[in-house]
C-alpha cells in the first residue's frame, strides 16, 4: 500500500510541470499589426532592403489599412519596378502581402499615395472581397522596397495615424501597433524571451522532479527488499 501511495504522488509530481508550462508560456496575443524589425543592417547609400507589415493572432477579418512614416533623410520607397504599386505614372516599391491571399484570389490592393519627400505612405489598404471569405492568424499584408539615401546605422519606420482592421466593413478589431527598426544592433538573445525563460525552469522542474522521483522509489524498493530479507530470515530462524 506505501509503495502504491508512493508511485502516485511520483506520477502526479511528474505531471505538475506539463502543467506548468501550459500555464507559463505564452498563448496566442492580442491582435497586432506591426512594422517589421531588420536586425544586424548597416544602411549603405543606394542600398536597398524590404520590410514587410504584418499581422499577428487576429480573429477572422476581411481588411487592413495602415498608414506608414519614415525619416526621407535616410529612406524613399523605391520606384520604377513594373511589378511595383502604380500611382500616377511612378512605379512604387510597395507589393501586396500573402495574408488575405491564402484564402481568396478576390482581394483589393490599393495604396492612397507615397511622398518620399515628407515621408509617409498613405492608407496602404488590402481586403477581401469575395462574400463570406476572411483570414485569421499571422501573415504579410504588405512588402514595401526602400532605398537608403543616406547611410545610417538605425532608422524607424512607425505606423502612424488611424491604422484599422475589419471583421466586417464597418467593424473595427481592437488591436495593438509595433513600430519597425532597420538598425545594426543584433537581434536580443533568446533567453531574453518570456517563453524560452519559462520552458527552462518548466525543463529543469522536470529534471528535478524525476530524479527525486528515482531517489525514492529506489531507496523504497531497497528498504523492501531489505525488509523482505530480514522477514525471510526470521522464518528461516523459526524453523531451525
Amino acid at each position: 500500500m506505501k509503495g502504491k501511495l508512493i508511485l502516485i504522488l511520483f506520477l502526479i509530481a511528474a505531471i505538475i510541470p506539463p502543467t506548468a508550462a501550459y500555464l507559463l508560456l505564452p498563448s496566442s496575443g492580442p491582435p497586432t499589426l506591426s512594422v517589421a524589425t531588420l536586425y544586424n543592417t548597416s544602411l549603405q547609400t543606394g542600398q536597398t532592403i524590404i520590410v514587410n507589415v504584418t499581422v499577428s493572432d487576429v480573429p477572422n477579418i476581411i481588411a487592413c489599412d495602415v498608414n506608414l512614416a519614415f525619416d526621407p533623410s535616410v529612406l524613399k520607397v523605391t520606384t520604377g519596378d513594373p511589378h511595383g504599386y502604380l500611382l500616377g505614372k511612378t512605379h512604387y516599391g510597395i507589393y501586396e502581402g500573402s495574408f488575405f491571399r491564402s484564402s481568396t484570389n478576390n482581394t483589393m490592393f490599393l495604396v492612397n499615395s507615397v511622398n518620399n519627400k515628407k515621408g509617409n505612405i498613405s492608407a496602404i489598404y488590402d481586403a477581401i472581397i469575395a462574400a463570406g471569405k476572411s483570414s485569421s492568424g499571422s501573415g504579410v499584408i504588405a512588402s514595401i522596397n526602400f532605398t537608403c539615401v543616406n547611410a545610417t546605422t538605425k532608422t524607424a519606420i512607425r505606423i502612424t495615424d488611424t491604422s484599422d482592421l475589419l471583421d466586417t466593413p464597418s467593424t473595427e478589431i481592437q488591436h495593438q501597433t509595433i513600430d519597425g527598426l532597420v538598425t545594426a544592433e543584433a537581434a536580443p538573445g533568446i533567453w531574453t524571451e518570456l517563453w524560452f525563460q519559462a520552458t527552462l525552469i518548466v525543463v529543469i522542474v522536470e529534471i528535478v522532479v524525476v530524479a527525486l522521483g528515482i531517489l525514492v522509489m529506489t531507496r523504497w524498493w531497497r528498504s523492501r527488499a531489505e525488509a523482505e530479507s530480514k522477514e525471510s530470515a526470521e522464518v528461516d530462524e523459526l524453523f531451525k
